[in-house]
């Protein structure tokens, strides 16, 4: 997808019939030597090519479907440190024909909005996109702060957000890398969001009938201060998140925080049910001081999770992989539906090594739930006032202090305080040894508790690959 998109860029440059090709250099030796100069004198349709230089402006497409392409990302930078405002602007109805793409945008503040329940703040400190839905490609958007979203803000639009890498922003209140609100939808695809940092939502907030599609996309090591590492999702939202990482993202200063990777919040203030779907996505090494290391789905959060991984999350009270958590008055439960899991290794300081369930139904099945480890009870799962959530046909061993604790519904499921393997070199157990398992083991490498760690001597190593290769083939 990335050598289509640059096709398409590439071929921008060279074929407009019909359109005007206008050229931007700061040292003056070009048709205009400002980016806001040529898109004041362009109208729709025509084409912005911006040589390599700094350019300390803010930029608004005024309503133009224009295209505005720099040498690299690289090479164009665009500074709006200067300005008390967002750097680039999408505020007059620009189609998904309006582009901005190769450039660097950094220093923004953003523009005064009226958040719903803060009221009057500075959003979109990098990209502000009201009402519009440009596409933004192959863009490094760092170093912008704002109220909200410190990266990009986006309302009642629908953005093209792909190949860009969002980094070391700021929100003083939500999504540090961006924050979707009020109808908005889009698509974000094969972007990094990377140590941004916010109160609520370190890497992304969705709030308030938003259901964006995430697709190939990574977070790390991003910090929210109460919900959210990763992202937060709340208020009838329910975006589609597909094949995406959730790495070392954390949640610091509030000791009820919940969701070091992800967040989901229904009910509250202009809140109401989520029904967020989470597809082939991994989370490792995610904290949180309250619920939910890897995701806290809380009150009237109803997610659908297939075929996710929850690795070495860790939890200051409970749930260290997973946490499903409502009210005493069972008004707002959180009742995921959970197909075909991996849970090992995570922590918890309270109850739910693996996963925690309070209050809440959701149904679990063919999970994999092994050497968690909990402060007080349930080492693999805690189930507390939850007697109909159901667990089927899932594996739970090898937990501390105990593998499961409370009543719940379901059969099939094998539960033991030793973890046995007939077939140990099948790490991520689909029933093959093969190159699946090797590559587990070199993501691994050096000192770990991990399943990579075949013959158990504490490192994953180059005897973990012998074992590897000799086992190769389908498990007997």
């Amino acid at each position: 997808m990335i050598r289509s998109l640059t096709f398409v860029l590439s071929l921008s440059s060279s074929v407009f019939a019909g359109t005007n090709v206008w050229f931007v250099d700061d040292d003056g030796k070009a048709d205009f030597n400002t980016i806001q100069a040529a898109i004041d004198a362009a109208e729709s349709g025509d084409y912005i090519a911006v040589m390599e230089g700094v350019y300390v402006e803010s930029i608004d497409f005024l309503g133009k479907d224009i295209t505005v392409e720099g040498e690299s990302a690289e090479k164009v930078i665009i500074d709006g440190s200067k300005n008390n405002s967002s750097v680039v602007t999408f505020k007059n109805g620009e189609s998904n024909q309006a582009m901005i793409s190769r450039c660097t945008i950094k220093g923004g503040q953003g523009t005064f909005w009226d958040d719903p329940i803060f009221g009057q703040q500075q959003c979109g400190g990098g990209v502000y996109c009201e009402g519009s839905s440009p596409v933004i490609g192959l863009c490094n958007i760092q170093g912008n702060t704002a109220w909200g979203g410190g990266g990009v803000f986006v309302t009642e639009g629908s953005p093209l957000i792909m190949f860009n890498t969002i980094v070391n922003n700021y929100a003083e209140g939500h999504g540090g890398g961006i924050y979707f609100i009020n109808e908005s939808s889009g698509t974000i695809d094969s972007c990094e969001f990377k140590n941004n940092e916010a109160n609520w939502g370190g890497g992304i907030t969705c709030t308030v009938n938003c259901d964006p599609t995430i697709v190939n996309s990574l977070f790390e090591a991003n910090t929210t201060n109460n919900v959210g590492g990763g992202i937060f999702i709340r208020s009838s939202s329910s975006p589609l998140i597909t094949d995406c990482e959730f790495i070392n993202n954390i949640q610091v200063s509030n000791p009820l925080g919940s969701g070091g990777g992800v967040c989901i919040y229904g009910a509250g203030n202009g809140g109401g049910p989520c029904y967020p779907s989470f597809t082939r996505c991994n989370f490792e090494g995610n904290t949180v001081l309250g619920d939910g290391g890897g995701m806290s789905a809380a009150y009237d959060s109803n997610p659908k999770l297939t075929d996710c991984e929850f690795r070495s999350n860790s939890a200051g009270r409970s749930g260290g992989g997973l946490a499903c958590v409502a009210d005493p008055d069972y008004l707002y439960p959180s009742n995921a539906d959970v197909d075909t899991l991996i849970v090992e290794f995570n922590t918890a300081g309270e109850e739910g090594g693996g996963i925690h369930v309070r209050y809440s139904e959701p149904i679990l099945q063919f999970a994999t739930v092994r050497q968690n480890t909990a402060g007080l009870s349930g080492g693999g799962i805690n189930f507390f006032d939850s007697s109909n959530a159901t667990l089927l046909l899932s594996n739970v061993c090898g937990n501390t202090p105990n593998q499961v604790n409370g009543s719940y519904a379901g059969s099939g499921n094998t539960i033991d305080d030793e973890c046995y393997s007939s077939c140990p070199a099948d790490i991520n157990e689909d029933g093959n040894v093969n190159v699946t398992d090797l590559l587990e083991v070199v993501a691994s490498w050096g000192e770990c508790t991990c399943a990579a760690d075949i013959n158990g001597d504490g490192e994953a190593n180059v005897t973990d690959m012998l074992i590897v290769i000799s086992d190769w083939g389908p498990c007997q």
